[in-house]
């Protein structure tokens, strides 16, 4: 006898509540091609449109359909007492959990995805974030200097696909980061060149934020990333979900950090209320963009595959691309040239 579901929302719905599920479990479907499960007691789901929606201002319908087993006990949770809720320590650390078990299950769907990829694709990839990263840091410029001509240039290229598409794939990579304030001092710890902050599969009861310095992330003795952005948060998902951790953290040189173990939690979000609920955000964002990634992931191969049955010989994405990031580069050496603008220069350097 088939399995019967209770539909909680569907994709591109508008989202109005939040649900408690005080038992059972949800299903959640990325796409008609990828789903995950989240099962439990007393766990927060669909927080993620309306952290978006209320507490970022980023308009955002349901990115995923959700469907909870028969046997499932759940309630809904409106809107304006989720968001009041969110000030409570017990449900924000109940909200922001689920959240980092989202970002795990999709982020493993997501690099599934990525290694299907052909090599055109990861090309694609690689484009989209660059343009990304031009275009946003040339958006940072027009806000430092109201330039009506800068203006002009940023409308045309602020509201494309393609940035939004690298925002996506950039977006999905990055790091949260929060500033710890002065109550935490006590929690900083510096470490000396070559330091070992933590080993990999070994339990995560802390997290980092990195105050000052360098530091490389090891799996299995290779380097394979150095993270240095003042306030990045390390090993929030370790402790969140009790998983031991990924990778191993050494200090390339001297390090600043403020150590936050688990049991210590409560009293730091009482010391600095916002800090909790910052990573709660970033979380949300995090899986809002996995979303994102992976739909765009699952359109480019659908197309690939038309393509190769049509052999369909038009303009492909990559091209397309690559004229917009020639297009971007050419108009910012013009203008650089005509209305010596030379900080514009480090941009068109990386275009």
């Amino acid at each position: 006898m088939a399995e019967k579901f209770i539909r909680l929302y569907t994709a591109d719905s508008s989202p109005d509540c939040a649900y408690l599920l005080n038992n059972g479990k949800v299903f959640l479907y990325d796409s008609t091609m990828d789903k995950y499960i989240i099962k439990g007691q007393n766990l927060i789901i669909g927080s993620t449109e309306l952290i978006m929606n209320k507490l970022l201002n980023y308009e955002t319908l349901r990115i995923e359909t959700a469907v909870a087993s028969e046997d499932s006990i759940i309630k809904k949770i409106p809107t304006d007492k989720f968001l009041s809720a969110l000030n409570t320590f017990s449900f924000l650390i109940n909200t922001a959990t689920v959240l980092a078990k989202q970002v795990m299950l999709t982020s493993k769907i997501l690099n599934k995805n990525i290694e299907v990829l052909k090599g055109k694709d990861k090309q694609f990839r690689e484009l989209a974030i660059k343009y990304y990263i031009g275009v946003f840091r040339l958006n940072q410029e027009y806000e430092k200097r109201k330039l009506p001509w800068l203006s002009d240039i940023l409308k045309k290229n602020l509201n494309s696909l393609n940035y939004k598409k690298g925002e996506a794939f950039y977006r999905s990579q990055d790091s949260i980061t929060i500033e710890a304030s002065h109550h935490l001092s006590d929690k900083m710890v510096e470490y000396p060149r070559g330091s070992i902050i933590c080993k990999e599969n070994t339990e995560g009861e802390e997290m980092y934020i990195l105050e000052s310095g360098s530091i490389d992330v090891e799996i299995g003795g290779n380097i394979v990333a150095t993270i240095e952005k003042k306030g990045s948060v390390i090993g929030e998902m370790a402790l969140l979900l009790n998983e031991k951790r990924t990778a191993t953290l050494k200090s390339k040189n001297n390090v600043v950090i403020t150590i936050i173990k688990k049991k210590e939690l409560k009293e730091i979000c009482e010391r600095q209320t916002d800090f909790m609920k910052s990573i709660a955000v970033s979380l949300a964002q995090k899986h809002y963009y996995n979303i994102i990634n992976i739909n765009a992931i699952n359109k480019s191969l659908i197309e690939n595959h038309i393509d190769n049955i049509t052999d369909d010989k038009t303009v492909t994405q990559i091209e397309k691309l690559q004229e917009s990031l020639y297009k971007l580069k050419n108009e910012l050496d013009d203008v650089i040239y005509k209305k010596r603008a030379e900080f514009l220069k480090p941009i068109t350097d990386e275009l």
